[in-house]
């Protein structure tokens, strides 16, 4: 393609315009989360907010102390409402556990994420047998299968195991997730890796863990640091099985906990500032995660495609 002809203008032309499409709705929501509740519902829309508030940031950050001091209004003005402010204690959750919750069910599932699917991608590489493609397939099937059908035997297995409301059957649910694709990430990282340098480290007397640890994981880091990053995302914007595992307000997670205060306690009353504030707070760690990250993203997704 030469530079400044019509194909030229015509690439550039819509990729700039697929680039806007995709960032214009998180643009929306960030200035969405700095307008005053006037500006922010009104028929008129703007495309940059005219007087900056932290008001929802404040809410959803503060809104535990926020609702105590409700309840506690309540409590002095008229004591029939106690009982009825109190069932709604549940979503004046803030922020701060539930990001806590959520950052150390992602941290666990990365961690255990990278650990098996390390070996098990290694495993797969090295295995010599007949069978290690049929173990391999075996491994990927999962992808085809919803998460969402397996919701009831994934529930009655964490409940026989005592593991119901507890953020370890998060982290195991997330693993087990994200093994199929982790493995197979990891089989093409070290596949891309020539052979014999574990046959060098072999005739030197390296054992096995020695190898993977000192030779083969080094030169595989792009492709393990994709699996973090999937094995992030997967985890940290996991909805679904938060609200479903997850039923005691000391251990929910930061999308349920935002999903309560955008609510207000109330099905039929939608807070737009404390939701826009909860989702620029809800995505910000993955974007920064994702930043830090995104060379050796690229590279573990195109670069392990080869075998050299």
């Amino acid at each position: 393609m030469r530079r400044y002809s019509s194909d030229w203008y015509w690439y550039y032309a819509i990729n700039y315009t697929l680039v806007i499409i995709i960032i214009f709705p998180i643009y929306w929501t960030l200035i969405s989360s700095f307008k005053k509740p006037s500006e922010l519902i009104t028929s008129e829309p703007t495309f940059y907010p005219h007087d900056l508030t932290l008001q929802y940031y404040d809410q959803i950050w503060n809104f535990d102390r926020l609702k105590r001091l409700q309840d506690t209004e309540t409590e002095d003005s008229d004591s029939s409402g106690v009982e009825i402010e109190s069932k709604f204690r549940l979503d004046g959750e803030g922020v701060k556990r539930p990001f806590i919750n959520s950052a150390i069910v992602s941290a666990g599932t990365i961690i255990l994420t990278i650990i098996v699917c390390t070996f098990g991608g290694y495993a797969l590489t090295v295995l010599k047998t007949p069978l290690k493609n049929f173990f391999f397939l075996l491994v990927i099937l999962p992808i085809l299968i919803p998460g969402i059908s397996l919701i009831i035997p994934l529930y009655k297995l964490l409940k026989d195991l005592g593991l119901t409301n507890s953020h370890l059957g998060l982290i195991l649910i997330h693993t087990c997730g994200m093994l199929p694709l982790g493995i197979f990430m990891m089989r093409n990282a070290f596949n891309s890796i020539p052979s014999s340098l574990r046959e060098v480290a072999m005739l030197e007397g390296s054992s096995e863990l020695k190898i993977i640890t000192s030779v083969m994981l080094p030169l595989a880091i792009p492709g393990l640091l994709t699996v973090m990053v999937f094995a992030m995302y997967v985890s940290w914007n996991d909805y679904i099985y938060a609200f479903i595992f997850i039923n005691s307000p000391e251990n929910t997670m930061l999308n349920i906990s935002l999903m309560k205060i955008a609510l207000g306690g109330s099905q039929f009353e939608m807070k737009w500032g404390s939701l826009t504030a909860g989702s620029i707070v809800s995505f910000l760690p993955i974007i920064i995660f994702y930043t830090f990250l995104q060379q050796y993203f690229v590279r573990g997704v195109t670069g392990s495609a080869v075998k050299e």
